[in-house]
């Protein structure tokens, strides 16, 4: 009787993880879609040669967002 009760927890236990995880999956998921709804897409000059790809190009030397570490050459 009581290994029925323990695997009874276990099993609800469960559940409830897994019904959690999913819950915070659909949450970022949604904060993701609006997030890409929200930001505009990157528009290019006709006589702009070097295109979005040329700003990833070379690191800014400004502290990150979260920290305060610099990039370092």
């Amino acid at each position: 009787m009581a290994t029925a009760l323990w695997i009874v927890a276990a099993v609800v236990a469960v559940a409830v993880i897994v019904w959690r995880l999913r819950r915070a999956n659909t949450t970022l998921e949604t904060i993701l879609r609006e997030e890409r709804e929200r930001t505009e897409p990157v528009d290019t000059e006709p006589g702009d040669d070097e295109g979005p790809e040329a700003e990833l190009a070379e690191p800014d030397d400004q502290p990150h967002s979260v920290g305060r570490q610099r990039w370092r050459h």
